[in-house]
């Protein structure tokens, strides 16, 4: 099935389709919803609207096949230049995505948490997103009142703060997670 590229989305068109990828994963946001329950998917009548670091993946695992708007295929090759192109850190970014969707984790954008990502152990409209992702560039420090902000963030969404890096040298993604405690 087919993606089309617009910008830094990729627009799932045929209407089932998008269902399918939502209910197997909820990949994406449906364009005009927020947050949708599995329940309600089959009630959905519009596009899904996939993250390019989304699409790669579903890419990757032979899913979608991700076209322009006059329906040239884009490589897989090409989706990752683009992303390296149009987006700070898109390796990194991805390989953080990557890690959480291989250990099955539901992975959603984080943004209304002042996060890179939410990540859900079975996903929205079922359960809360234990934690918030934020990324941290590899040659860049973070200072104590940035560690402060985020165990702030976290404790008052109820999340654990999770800062996610990408080891230069090995590739290896890197998680340390803070949370509150009564002492």
């Amino acid at each position: 099935m087919r993606g089309v590229l617009r910008g830094l989305a990729v627009v799932v068109e045929d209407v089932e389709f998008g269902r399918r990828l939502y209910k197997e994963g909820f990949y994406g946001r449906f364009l005009g919803y927020d947050k949708v329950k599995r329940e309600e998917v089959d009630r959905i009548n519009a596009p899904l609207v996939l993250a390019l670091y989304e699409a790669l993946y579903l890419v990757e695992r032979g899913v979608l096949e991700v076209v322009t708007d006059s329906g040239e295929k884009i490589t897989q090759t090409r989706l990752v230049e683009l992303g390296r192109e149009k987006l700070k850190n898109f390796d990194e970014i991805y390989k953080i995505y990557k890690y959480f969707r291989d250990l099955g984790y539901v992975v959603k954008s984080g943004l209304k948490f002042g996060a890179l990502f939410s990540v859900y152990e079975k996903g929205p409209g079922i359960d809360h997103a234990p934690m918030v992702v934020v990324f941290l560039e590899p040659d860049k420090g973070i200072s104590a009142t940035d560690i402060t902000r985020g165990g702030r963030l976290g404790h008052s969404v109820k999340k654990t703060f999770t800062l996610a890096t990408v080891l230069k040298n090995t590739g290896e993604v890197i998680l340390l997670g803070f949370s509150w405690a009564r002492l």
